[in-house]
């Protein structure tokens, strides 16, 4: 018997008074949704049927008994109602038309997207099941009080001289209760990397055969190490370990090896990806990001901080063997940088096994992979 899901996903037109003549949804150029669209076909033959709507579109059809919403249709929300005020505002009129959702179908889901492993329990009462990215592997971390809502956040807050004030100290009081809703889904790993700029992604958004272009690695890349990333100022806890890597790298290798160190056009970005032997890819928001992948894709060692306390799928990072991993704490990685960066054979290593795990997930056994667990996500419908 054919499940029918229908899924609520943002807008992808930049002007918010163009929306509501998006009555056609773009799942292949809306971020997380491009590996359902994909393999739409598949998941259709293995026995889910996937209607893609959004919210000035939705009232044209009966929607299917299981619905599931990107949390980011907020933000279309907002727009559609003209809301221009703070975050708890725009959520308090996604709770009301969760509410209202739910009264519709037999079964609601939540797509939480962001980065981070933050849960927003002010919707677990409402869904049935809670999808994220990555959450922590012993969810008894969420019975922890967490600076800004993140375990790195909170550990740079209580370990180095940072001013915070204890209104950033949030808890996740409700999240124990509702366990058995919150269920892993995909992470960035499932991106359409093929294109580079906004042409080719409107191109490619239309075409469903996959290959990213990798890059083979290689020991005689012209940089040793790329650290081509920001440092916004929007809160100093949540960038300061980008800012102290750079830091580092500036003042004990940068003269000292051929390394690339902080923003660069994306351009010269894409670039040094490519002629280096590895690149380090810090947190910013969440624990993973864009650049893990990217740097598979490259052919070039990932390095970046000890990401074994959360649990994504798929999972594709092996300590010292598919990623380098490196302490939290600042004071170490002038002496782990110099132990990494000396050893080109291992960097060599890590590159060849980060890309040929990656490749898979594209590979026929990786696309059914994916169906599988998508098929697992609601499996008990």
């Amino acid at each position: 018997m054919i499940k029918k899901i229908d899924l609520i996903i943002p807008t992808v037109l930049k002007s918010p008074r163009l929306h509501r003549f998006e009555t056609y949804s773009f799942p292949s150029l809306t971020g997380n949704w491009f590996p359902v669209w994909l393999l739409k076909d598949k998941l259709k033959k293995s026995g889910i049927k996937v209607r893609f709507l959004n919210i000035y579109n939705i009232n044209r059809f009966k929607l299917s008994d299981i619905v599931g919403i990107d949390h980011k249709v907020v933000y279309d929300l907002a727009n559609k109602y003209n809301l221009k005020g703070n975050l708890r505002k725009k959520n308090e009129l996604f709770l009301s038309f969760l509410k209202k959702l739910k009264k519709k179908v037999d079964l609601l889901t939540l797509f939480d997207n962001k980065d981070s492993t933050d849960i927003q329990q002010e919707f677990l009462p409402i869904v049935d099941y809670y999808f994220k990215k990555q959450c922590y592997k012993d969810f008894i971390d969420y019975s922890k009080k967490f600076y800004l809502k993140r375990i790195f956040t909170d550990f740079y807050a209580r370990n180095y001289e940072i001013d915070i004030s204890d209104e950033n100290l949030y808890s996740f009081d409700d999240v124990l209760k509702s366990k058995e809703k919150i269920k892993i889904s995909w992470n960035f790993a499932y991106k359409d990397y093929r294109h580079s700029n906004s042409l080719n992604r409107l191109v490619l958004g239309f075409n469903r055969s996959i290959s990213p272009k990798f890059f083979a690695p290689r020991n005689d890349r012209e940089l040793v190490l790329s650290a081509n990333f920001s440092v916004k100022s929007v809160n100093e806890l949540l960038y300061f370990q980008r800012k102290m890597l750079l830091e580092t790298l500036e003042q004990n290798f940068k003269a000292k090896k051929p390394i690339s160190v902080g923003k660069v056009p994306k351009s010269q970005y894409l670039k040094n990806v490519r002629i280096s032997k590895s690149i380090v890819s810090p947190f910013g928001w969440g624990e993973i990001c864009y650049r893990d992948f990217e740097t598979f894709i490259a052919g070039a060692a990932l390095i970046k901080p000890n990401i074994n306390h959360i649990n994504t799928w798929p999972d594709l990072f092996v300590e010292n063997e598919t990623y380098i991993p490196i302490s939290w704490k600042v004071e170490n990685w002038e002496k782990e940088f110099s132990k990494i960066l000396s050893d080109d054979d291992n960097l060599l290593k890590v590159a060849q096994k980060g890309q040929n795990v990656y490749k898979k997930i594209w590979s026929k056994e990786g696309q059914n992979s994916f169906v599988e667990h998508f098929k697992e996500m609601f499996g008990s419908i």
